[in-house]
C-alpha cells in the first residue's frame, strides 16, 4: 500500500463516519505518525515503510488515532498540537482548540500603535491553551505580559506551552475573572478571545466541538455577550488612557459589539473581517 492508497483509504472511512474534510484530516493524521508536515507525506520526506513489517508498524499506529476521529473527537485533540502563528502549541480538553481567525487578531495587535509605549504592559483574558499571549511574548520581546483565565486546568496547559517555548517567566499567570482586582490605568491594551456563543446555540453545534471541547471557553450565556460585555466595561478602567481594546466575536456579531464599545464610549471602534468575510475582530481605544 503506497501513501495515496494509505490517504485515500483513511479518507474512505472519514468520510462515512461524517468527518468534515476528511482528505485533509488523513493527511494531517498520517503525517502526525511520520513526523512530517501533510505535502511531506508525498514527497518522500516521510519515513517509506518497505517491508511488510514496517507497513504493519505503521498501520497499528495510525488505527488508534482513526479510531477516535470516527468517534467525533477533533484531529487536534488526537495528535495532541496545532500549529499557531509558528509555534507548535499543545491541546486537549483543557481548553479550546486556537482557530485560524484568531491568528488575525494577533496581526491586529502586532501592527498597533500599542508598542509605541515602552514597556507596553498587555493583558490577554481568557488565555487558554497560551496561543495569543505566547506568540505576543515570542514577537515582542520589549514588553510585559499578564495572562488571565478563570480555568485553573487552561492555565496549567498555558504554563506547559510557555515552558515548551522558553516563555514562561515572560508572563505573569493568574486565575480570575476577567479583570477582576486590576488596578485602575494598569494596561495598554487588552486582548481577549472569550466565549461568545449563546447558551441555545452552544447546544446546537457539531457533536465534534459541543462534546470534546470545554463549555466554559465556548458558551457565554444566554445572548452570547455576556462576557464580551462585561470585559468591555471592565477595560475601560483597567485601560490607560488612549490604550487599546482587541476583540475576537462571532461572525453575527459585529454590529452589537460596536453597539456596546459606543454605548461605553470608546473611541476609533473598527470592526474587521475576517478571510470568509465575516466580521469577527474589534480595535477600540480608550479615550
Amino acid at each position: 500500500m503506497n501513501i495515496t492508497q494509505l490517504v485515500e483509504s483513511f479518507e474512505f472511512r472519514f468520510k462515512a463516519s461524517g468527518v468534515d474534510n476528511p482528505k485533509r484530516v488523513a493527511e494531517e493524521m498520517i503525517a502526525h505518525v511520520f513526523s512530517c508536515r501533510p505535502l511531506e507525506i508525498y514527497t518522500g520526506a516521510a519515513p517509506q515503510a518497505s517491508t511488510t513489517a514496517e507497513k504493519f508498524d505503521i498501520i497499528r499506529k495510525l488505527e488508534p488515532l482513526a479510531e477516535r476521529i470516527e468517534k467525533g473527537e477533533p484531529l487536534q485533540y488526537v495528535v495532541g498540537h496545532v500549529d499557531f502563528w509558528g509555534l507548535q502549541i499543545k491541546c486537549d480538553p483543557r481548553a479550546l482548540i486556537p482557530r485560524p481567525e484568531t491568528e488575525l487578531l494577533v496581526e491586529e495587535v502586532l501592527s498597533s500603535k500599542i508598542w509605541d509605549n515602552k514597556p507596553a504592559t498587555v493583558v490577554e483574558v481568557g488565555t487558554g491553551t497560551g496561543c495569543i499571549v505566547l506568540t505576543l511574548a515570542n514577537q515582542r520581546s520589549d514588553a510585559n505580559f499578564k495572562a488571565v483565565d478563570i480555568s485553573p486546568d487552561a492555565l496549567e496547559l498555558a504554563r506547559e506551552n510557555a515552558l515548551a517555548h522558553n516563555l514562561e517567566n515572560r508572563i505573569l499567570w493568574m486565575e480570575n475573572h476577567l479583570l477582576e482586582r486590576f488596578a485602575p490605568a494598569s494596561a495598554d491594551a487588552v486582548v481577549a478571545n472569550l466565549p461568545y456563543i449563546a447558551t441555545a446555540d452552544w447546544k446546537q453545534l457539531s457533536p465534534s466541538v459541543r462534546d470534546h471541547e470545554p463549555q466554559l471557553a465556548l458558551d457565554s450565556g444566554p445572548s452570547g455577550m455576556e462576557l464580551i460585555a462585561e470585559l468591555a466595561t471592565q477595560s475601560r478602567y483597567v485601560l490607560v488612557p488612549g490604550g487599546m481594546l482587541f476583540l475576537e466575536f462571532g461572525f453575527d456579531q459585529g454590529e452589537s459589539v460596536r453597539q456596546c464599545l459606543e454605548k461605553l464610549g470608546y473611541r476609533d471602534i473598527q470592526i474587521k473581517h475576517d478571510l470568509a468575510g465575516h466580521d469577527r475582530i474589534a480595535i477600540a481605544k480608550n479615550p
